[in-house]
């Protein structure tokens, strides 16, 4: 059975970058809900992977981030 998934914009810090991209979230799901899984590492779709200081470093389809290096996370919306 194919679960509908909805796309969640948000904008990851780490220690040493910041990523923005797509969370991928079902319907009854929350982004809280996606980082309390025992999944150690989270897929960011359609990501853009910059250095602290706003340096565009890579875009890729996909990148794993492992949650333990999450510092900050904040959901986007098309005003930022």
């Amino acid at each position: 059975m194919k679960v509908e998934m909805d796309r969640e914009q948000v904008m990851v810090f780490t220690p040493i970058h910041r990523i923005e991209g797509d969370v991928h979230l079902s319907s009854t799901q929350r982004l809280s809900d996606r980082l309390n899984q025992a999944k150690e590492f989270l897929p960011i779709t359609s990501a853009r992977v910059y250095a602290l200081d706003g340096r565009l470093l890579y875009e890729t389809d996909v990148v794993m981030v492992n949650k333990s290096h999450i510092v900050m996370m904040l959901e986007r919306h098309e005003t930022l």
